[in-house]
């Protein structure tokens, strides 16, 4: 039966159904993404994007199709992630806009609608470029509107665009040399086709179909590795949304130019989609925050997911929060992925170890009026960082600080119930700082040794009974900012001269162990205190962790080498997560009992 017009109602149904496809060959998309980067997410990007549709909308949803377009591409702008999901989103938004006075619309309306949809694509890059999603666009675009002046019924206005879609893909390898040298389409402009094909399924049928991932000759192709090489241009792809009131998308485009590449503004005067590719995440936000708001700020490691798509990293990927402490040697030797939190200094919103450097932080409370607040990861940091690594690992296991401290392991347990294919587990490291690192590298050390996931996991929650962490605070001053110790216990203990130590307990909260008095040398107190609890029959290994005294913390690890040996003693500094609490002149001692394992 003929198709005369499309209402709200039937225009998510074939949107819903097209992206069932998408979401079915995700896995594939990853796999032949080279284009800009090869960094094997354009599949996930493309499925979180669409996914945020299906998430926005409601059975009471509305039936008029201009307010259904408009409550569609609001969602996928919400959503949009990397290149090919913000153009598409874009381009939802562009086809919402030329429908706004439409309750229902027919062919010829919808043809135009499209080609507005394709301007605004378009319109959303500062350098578009053909043989991408762009131009599958673009063909698919140009077909409807030459013909949906005698075609009367969408589904074969659909068939017949779908075919001059197809044809425009098996085309862009001749378009983009990286393409062509892969021996690949654009995975961007394949997602876009699968959506085509979803949406002519559903029309022809009548019926929403679920694929199923299928492994085989017809869906997956063997790449070698589509490109071995690393692309280091620009490490982060940046984005973030910024909302206010006639926002200058154009001066956007014109101070971020300088930064990186792959800009994307998407969007409109009231709210935009910002994406672009950068050393400096926090310059953008800065920029953005000149135009409104900014919210939804992520900095996805470009060079990390290229290692983890094309070199040998093992079964098993590690993941920890910004307010655990490794050096950056050992997180990048274990190839140990963080989760950043956020740094509120008033209304400004900074990434943990991405917005700006451990000493720059230092220079921004001294210079600020605001006392820096934290914010833990959401769960959709978590489940987007989960969502690349099941790409290339077969299990993840996510190690973060205590539940009875911090929302950060029910965000990453709430995350990883979403991913039910992917073998995800969340444990509770039961420490802070360093002393949560320890049992992070511990477990790294297990998989690196060839344990398997079950494996690992039990040698983690051994790890946790056997660390503890000492913190030794020069003041309470940021305890009390931070609204961790009342004014009144301050006041105590400097009148005393107290220096509390303090500990996390088995309910996951921190409490004092100990102390120590005078104000001299509190930091070789704290060892001596540290080193008189040790049982001399054991061994142990041991983290220092400092905010603002590498020198202190040095002279403190030679004097653990002394008694461990130097390769059981670490040091590296803490994190802003943390220093907001801890405050300057504060050093933690982590106390880990050896536990060998055959």
């Amino acid at each position: 039966m003929a198709i005369k017009y499309l209402d709200g109602k039937r225009l998510y149904r074939v949107i819903h159904a097209g992206l069932q496809k998408v979401l079915a060959r995700e896995d594939y998309l990853n796999k032949i993404n080279v284009f800009p980067v090869p960094d094997n997410d354009t599949g996930t990007n493309m499925a979180y994007t669409l996914t945020a549709i299906e998430e926005g909308i409601t059975d009471k949803s509305p039936n008029q199709i201009n307010e259904m377009s408009q409550k569609i591409a609001d969602s996928a702008l919400d959503g949009a992630r990397g290149n090919s999901g913000v153009i598409l989103a874009q381009f939802l938004l562009g086809f919402a806009d030329a429908i706004q006075d439409k309750l229902t619309i027919t062919t010829k309306q919808f043809s135009q609608a499209v080609e507005k949809a394709c301007d605004y694509a378009y319109d959303a890059l500062m350098e578009p470029r053909e043989g991408t999603i762009l131009t599958v666009i673009k063909d698919w675009s140009e077909y409807i509107r030459n013909h949906s002046d005698r075609i009367y019924d969408f589904s074969e206005l659909l068939h017949n665009g779908l075919e001059r879609a197809q044809e425009s893909l098996k085309d862009t390898p001749k378009k983009l040399a990286v393409l062509k040298k892969a021996g690949v389409v654009d995975a961007g402009a394949q997602g876009f086709v699968y959506l085509l094909e979803g949406m002519q399924d559903f029309v022809t049928s009548g019926k929403i179909k679920f694929y199923k991932k299928k492994e085989t000759a017809d869906t997956f192709v063997d790449i070698e590795a589509a490109d071995s090489e690393i692309d280091q241009k620009y490490q982060f792809c940046t984005e973030c949304i910024v909302s206010g009131n006639n926002i200058d998308r154009k001066y956007l485009q014109r101070q971020l130019q300088s930064l990186g590449d792959s800009i994307v503004l998407a969007g409109k005067p009231e709210k935009l989609k910002v994406h672009i590719h950068t050393d400096a995440p926090q310059v953008v936000y800065d920029i953005c925050a000149e135009q409104g708001s900014v919210t939804g700020e992520k900095a996805d490691d470009m060079i990390q997911q290229q290692k983890d798509a094309h070199t040998a990293q093992g079964d098993i990927a590690f993941v920890m929060d910004s307010a655990c402490d490794l050096p950056d040697d050992l997180l990048n030797e274990y190839n140990i992925h963080v989760i950043p939190v956020k740094l509120g200094f008033g209304e400004e919103m900074i990434v943990d170890r991405i917005g700006l450097t451990t000493d720059e932080f230092w220079t921004k409370v001294a210079t600020s009026p605001h006392h820096p607040k934290t914010s833990q990861p959401s769960p959709g940091d978590f489940k987007r960082q989960y969502q690349l690594l099941a790409n290339n690992f077969k299990s993840i296991l996510s190690i973060h600080i205590p539940a009875g401290s911090s929302g950060t392991c029910q965000s990453a347990i709430t995350a990883s119930k979403s991913l039910k294919n992917t073998e995800i587990e969340i444990v509770d490291s039961l420490n802070l700082s360093v002393g949560a690192g320890l049992v992070v590298l511990e477990a790294a050390k297990a998989a690196r040794a060839g344990k398997s996931m079950p494996e690992v996991v039990a040698i983690a929650h051994t790890a946790v009974k056997n660390t503890k962490l000492y913190v030794g605070l020069e003041s309470l001053e940021f305890a009390v900012k931070g609204g961790r110790v009342s004014g009144t216990i301050k006041k105590v203990a400097d009148l005393i001269r107290m220096n509390p130590i303090l500990t996390v307990n088995a309910e996951g909260k921190l409490g004092t162990a100990g102390k120590t008095f005078g104000i001299r040398d509190p930091q070789d107190k704290l060892l001596k205190w540290v080193i008189k609890k040790l049982d001399k029959t054991r061994q142990y290994r041991f983290g220092v962790a400092y905010t603002t005294n590498h020198y202190i913390a040095e002279k403190m690890a030679d004097k653990l080498r002394s008694l461990a040996g130097a390769e059981n003693v670490l040091v590296t500094q803490i994190g802003p997560a943390l220093s907001v609490h801890a405050g300057p002149g504060t050093v933690a001692i982590a106390v880990q009992e050896i536990e060998e394992y055959s």
